[in-house]
């Protein structure tokens, strides 16, 4: 099998000019081809080109617009060898977005529909049977209608990613292009088709058992031989079946005798069998040959403890162990996603892993992801809930019931699912995001919607016993607010936001008045990190911050919120850098005090998945923790900080207390083993309020008041640690608080001083606090040029370091040379340092 990576070009074209451009006249050297890569994206290619401006920065992305309106033509040449008796020439297209034709010469060989559907086409006929050279072109045509964020879900007819039609957290980038590999087989007359694996843990888990379907083309005998291999490469199983000539697929079960078991991030190992599938001809040689990787695990979900009767089961149960799902919702890594983004994807994923994250929701209006993808969730034990690509829409949000797009989606879902059946991370399967009745915000089930039912048909015909849920959110409720919580507390099953900050008080009102089961989709809102804004915002256009600049208006316009972080800071940020400070602080305070505020709900709450981990577009504002470049924004350490297995936290009723008379914090710790997944003993909570001296105005054990005429200055600090029983810090936390209206007086800091010791290669990075009050906010992000290869990592941000602490904070340099690394440190009150 030959990969056709190289030699590819590309012209875009009007009408049917594409057909003049591919036959045998036409070699190339021509004027208007540019040089293209395969897998790939059309826009991605025109901007490496110059063809376009880079449509990630500023509004350039409006001059890009016209692109998906065109037919684009790949082309290279294509040389096969003399074939010998009985071989065939087949080109396999894994996926071209959306619709492509395909010619050899000029003549037309095939023609498909389809983003996730691959095909083959049969060149036999046309390339020399004595070998030779011939013009192979693809023509990738115009995309088709789509609706963006607002507009009519049952409009649409196509089974493509929506963001690009135009989201909150993206302009309009309609993908194109051959973005997944093209391969040349020379085949003989028995070729192996496809392989499909399935692996699965008996109810005691004792035992395993793979289920292997071999996919045949064949005009003569054979046979095909299975082995299963344990992670040490020792074959543990296995059979050989023969077929007869025709036959068009060999099925096989094989047990695996006491399999170890695939655990989720934080609760064991996650060890991966190798089933290799090798197909014989009647002559006795290998004339195909493929791998799967799976695991062995059991994933269900189990009803709620003291939910409501009507209520669906949302606490995931793996391996017999309750699990509360520590999730971040996942959306595609680029808004051109078939293109090469060395690296990122890992970068991301190891992100979330490190973050003790055990679920990522791959939202539906995105993509099925690629193998790459669920590979990396496979090693590193993040469980997927993976939706099809369906969403909802601001106008109407009840997919269409026309008879050809039902059996569309239907056919989609039969590729799509026994493709990913062997991944072990694949813990749940959902129809899409956010289906529900317009009218009455009610969230749709297979009752209300036949593609729903469809796609459940399907999941539990070819992907039997993997969990399903009818979409996200599910249940009577649709929305996370105060109001509908107040009305029709048992109503909040499964549900969906809100996605920023509430304000100072408010925020802390509706995260505590919760009740819901699950907490599938929820955020904060913030600025984007400093290199990020620099490079993506041109300079002269900056500021204002808000939507009356038009720079802003395009770049996530949805979640700038220049207006509440002048509000929460008394109207004092007046540059880019107070602006971004302060609204990063927001996000991270909001962000994670709704996690823990789920957190301490369980287990009635069974899991939180804030909206969004990641994004596909690099914004000057948006929900999203890491941003384009792969750089975490402050709010990603506040969510991993709360997801950690040992935790403290408390509840409080705002951050600004002015015009209250006592200040009251309850805390809550919890201690989870990873062996066990069970709680540990409480270990011993201390709860103080501190000043920025360090001075102890008050302390407890259980839930602290203070009255706040003792409290000096404008800020202080609510500060909580949990011990074990020997006296060891198993977690410790802090929360900035002001006794004024607002947070502004962060802005009136005086200095302190930070001493800094930077260890070789930047590894770790240790700062000790040398005078003046506590160091707020401080931060370690990367410094070197948007441009440099790889990503700084720094253990932990947003530290509140009082007088004579010192802290050491870790560096993982990942992908990074260890020539010109470079890190900035900032704070609230101390002047931002390069340390190189």
């Amino acid at each position: 099998m030959q990969l056709l990576t190289d030699g590819w070009e590309l012209r875009g074209c009007l009408g049917d000019t594409w057909r003049w451009l591919c036959g045998p006249g036409r070699p190339g050297g021509e004027p208007g081809w540019l040089p293209a890569r395969v897998p790939g994206s059309v826009l991605d290619d025109l901007r490496e080109a110059g063809v376009v401006p880079d449509p990630y920065r500023g509004t350039d992305s409006l001059l890009s617009e016209w692109v998906p309106q065109r037919t684009w033509l790949y082309r290279r040449t294509l040389t096969v060898p003399p074939l010998g008796p009985g071989q065939r020439v087949l080109l396999h297209c894994d996926g071209i977005d959306h619709e492509a034709t395909v010619l050899v010469d000029g003549a037309e060989v095939a023609h498909h529909v389809g983003m996730y559907t691959p095909f083959t086409c049969d060149l036999t006929d046309r390339v020399p049977s004595g070998g030779g050279s011939v013009l192979l072109a693809v023509a990738v045509h115009a995309a088709p209608p789509g609706e963006p964020q607002v507009g009519r879900t049952d409009r649409v007819r196509t089974h493509k990613s929506r963001m690009g039609y135009g989201w909150d957290f993206c302009p309009r980038m309609v993908h194109q292009g051959v973005w997944k590999p093209v391969r040349l087989e020379i085949a003989g007359p028995v070729r192996l088709a496809g392989t499909t694996v399935g692996a699965t843990l008996a109810d005691d888990g004792t035992d395993g058992t793979v289920d292997v379907t071999a996919r045949l083309d064949a005009t003569t005998p054979g046979s095909v031989r299975i082995t299963v291999h344990d992670p040490e490469g020792r074959d543990v199983a296995g059979t050989e079946v023969g077929h007869a000539a025709g036959a068009q697929e060999v099925s096989a079960r094989l047990t695996v005798r006491a399999p170890r078991l695939w655990w989720p991030n934080g609760h064991g190992d996650r060890p991966l069998y190798t089933v290799t599938v090798s197909l014989r001809d009647a002559a006795g040689p290998t004339v195909g040959r493929a791998e799967r990787r799976c695991g062995f695990r059991r994933v269900t979900l189990r009803p709620n403890p003291g939910a409501p009767a009507d209520a669906l089961p949302y606490t995931l149960e793996v391996n017999g162990r309750r699990l509360y799902t520590k999730g971040w919702n996942w959306v595609p890594h680029d808004i051109l996603y078939g293109a090469a983004r060395p690296g990122r994807l890992d970068h991301l994923l190891t992100l979330a892993a490190d973050a003790h994250v055990t679920l990522l929701r791959v939202w539906g209006g995105g993509l099925i992801e690629s193998e790459e993808f669920y590979d990396a969730c496979d090693r590193l034990g993040l469980l997927v809930w993976q939706e099809f690509s369906l969403s909802s829409s601001g106008i109407d949000s009840v997919p269409s019931e026309h008879p050809d797009y039902l059996t569309l989606m239907e056919e989609e879902a039969r590729h799509i699912v026994p493709g990913l059946r062997h991944h072990p991370a694949l813990a749940l399967w959902g129809p899409g995001n956010e289906l529900h009745d317009t009218a009455t915000a009610r969230p749709l089930s297979e009752s209300d919607a036949p593609v729903i039912a469809r796609l459940a048909g399907v999941v539990a015909e070819l992907d039997p016993g993997r969990a399903w849920l009818p979409g996200s959110p599910s249940g009577r409720a649709f929305l996370n607010r105060l109001d509908l919580i107040r009305a029709d507390p048992e109503a909040q099953h499964d549900v969906h936001g809100p996605w920023e900050h509430q304000g100072l008080g408010a925020h802390q009102e509706l995260y505590d008045a919760g009740t819901c089961l699950l907490h599938s989709e929820f955020g904060v809102e913030g600025m984007a990190n400093r290199r990020t804004w620099q490079h993506v915002v041109p300079e002269d256009q900056q500021w204002p911050t808000g939507r009356d600049n038009p720079v802003m208006e395009h770049l996530g316009a949805w979640w700038n919120n220049t207006p509440l972080v002048r509000a929460a800071f008394g109207g004092r940020p007046v540059d880019v850098d107070g602006m971004r400070r302060a609204s990063q602080q927001l996000q991270y305070d909001g962000l994670r005090y709704a996690v823990e505020a789920n957190l301490r709900r369980a287990p009635r709450s069974s899991g939180a998945l804030p909206w969004q981990f990641n994004e596909p577009f690099p914004n000057a504002w948006c929900t999203a923790a890491v941003d384009h470049r792969g750089d975490p924004k402050p709010a990603y350490y506040g969510v991993r900080r709360a997801y950690r297995p040992d935790h403290v936290c408390a509840s409080f009723a705002t951050q600004a207390w002015g015009g209250r008379r006592l200040f009251t914090a309850t805390p809550r710790a919890w201690r989870t083993h990873p062996d066990t997944g069970s709680g540990g003993g409480a270990g011993t909570v201390l709860v103080r309020v501190l000043t920025l001296e360090g001075e102890v105005i008050g302390e407890s054990n259980g839930e602290l008041n203070v009255p706040l005429s003792e409290i000096p200055g404008p800020l202080f600090l609510l500060d909580l640690t949990l011990r074990d029983d020997e006296g060891g810090l198993l977690a410790a936390n802090r929360y900035v608080h002001s006794t004024t209206d607002d947070l502004a007086p962060l802005f009136d800091l005086a200095p302190a001083r930070i001493e800094t010791e930077a260890e070789t290669g930047l590894a770790a990075v240790r700062l000790t606090h040398m005078g003046g009050p506590a160091a707020l906010g401080l931060s370690l992000t990367d410094a070197r040029p948007y441009a440099a290869a790889g990503w700084a990592v720094p253990d932990d941000s947003m530290i509140d370091l009082l007088p004579g602490e010192t802290v050491r904070l870790p560096v993982t340099w990942r992908d990074a040379p260890l020539e010109g690394r470079a890190l900035l440190l900032e704070g609230w009150n101390t002047d931002a340092r390069l340390l190189d």
